[in-house]
């Protein structure tokens, strides 16, 4: 007979067709996994529950909305469920520490990912529960340099068993020149992320209306939605660009690829809050718009300035500083040939180095020599 096929669980407290980063990760670790021989079933929770779904050698088990505490019960019961029927995992991976806790009753290996802004904030009971949870991985994955710091400054007893694995992408296909990169019309700027303070937003849209004033010859379009977005509005009104910048809010996944497709310079000069608790772990938007070969101004803080090289692979400014910001965009919006140059760098950069397969590898081990677990898992890498 042959060997049985690796079971692993994932865990997330929310999936796909809700958006966010944690959704995208979730998805796209799955389908790493089951890539690569492995058996997956998802436990999750999104707007699309309470749903059974088998895809692509995935198992989504998907409770459905509801109050934190009911959703914590039905990932648990659901699991009970698999349990006692005999689906056992090999491992388990959290995709947040706080998707870990119903988990934390089955024995067996345990991976859990760190993102970020979830490891900096806690504080009092939900810090015992962080370092409590965390206790109890065999490997915690943070997907950023700048994640895995901010939890070893916290935790420090954790820092054997933290390893970094950036984020992955999933290549698209070559893109055609936009009408700007012929030099036949405005530069396209555009912005994907949940309207947070910490994304910046306000401040990306003054500093576009100062390129405005001095001549730049661009439109700025900001896609996602979030409480951030009557400041975000509010800078719009203010600052008279009412005709050049538009807000998309939401969008469906076609007209996001369009946007990408269509866009000439990404901005997102993301900054850190809180004496550094809230920052932008990774940026997923931002690879995806390396990827698509497009130049790229963030903030130096946080992990997007990890995969972000300033005047190789896009742009880092100081976000707080929205003169950086804008002379940055004035000076791409002012070059054609110098956004291609830039964009094609970042594009070979990310096709090089952000691998969701890597990633996976990384979290079993298979990339550092300590495979995790033994076993079944072991057998099938």
């Amino acid at each position: 007979m042959g060997e049985r096929c690796p079971h692993i669980w994932m865990v997330a407290r929310v999936y796909a067709p809700d958006e966010g980063g944690v959704q995208t990760y979730a998805r796209e670790v799955g389908r790493a996994y089951a890539a690569s021989g492995r058996r997956v079933t998802i436990f999750a929770k999104s707007s699309a529950g309470p749903r059974r779904v088998r895809e692509g050698g995935i198992d989504l088990i998907d409770v459905g909305a509801a109050s934190m505490l009911r959703v914590y019960w039905r990932l648990l019961r659901a699991m009970v469920g698999a349990w006692l029927g005999g689906a056992r995992p090999d491992m388990i991976h959290a995709c947040t520490w706080r998707a870990a806790l119903p988990a934390l009753l089955f024995p067996g290996a345990m991976v859990i990912t760190v993102h970020g802004r979830e490891v900096g904030r806690p504080r009092g009971l939900a810090f015992l529960l962080l370092s409590l949870t965390l206790r109890r991985a065999r490997r915690i994955v943070a997907v950023s340099d700048a994640t895995r710091a901010l939890l070893i400054d916290r935790l420090p007893a954790l820092d054997d068993r933290t390893i970094t694995a950036w984020n992955g992408v999933v290549m698209p296909p070559e893109r055609p020149p936009t009408p700007f990169a012929r030099r036949e019309g405005h530069a396209q700027v555009l912005s994907v992320c949940r309207l947070v303070a910490r994304k910046n937003m306000a401040a990306a849209v003054r500093a576009v209306a100062g390129a405005l004033r001095t001549g730049a010859r661009l439109r700025h379009c900001i896609i996602g939605r979030g409480v951030d977005g009557v400041r975000v509005r509010e800078a719009i009104r203010q600052c008279g660009v009412e005709g050049a910048v538009t807000m998309a809010g939401y969008v469906a996944a076609e007209q996001l690829e369009e946007a990408y497709r269509s866009a000439d310079i990404f901005l997102h000069p993301q900054i850190a809050l809180e004496d550094g608790a809230e920052v932008e772990g990774f940026g997923l938007s931002i690879a995806d718009a390396m990827a698509q070969g497009i130049v790229c101004i963030v903030g130096r803080d946080g992990g997007p300035a990890e995969f972000v090289r300033d005047g190789v692979t896009g742009f880092v400014v100081d976000g707080r500083s929205q003169d950086a910001i804008r002379a940055a965009l004035d000076l791409l919006a002012r070059d054609p040939a110098l956004c291609l140059r830039v964009g094609e760098r970042a594009r070979a950069w990310v096709a090089h180095n952000l691998s969701w397969d890597r990633h996976v590898r990384l979290c079993l081990g298979e990339e550092d020599g300590a495979p995790l677990p033994s076993g079944a898992l072991a057998r099938a890498a």
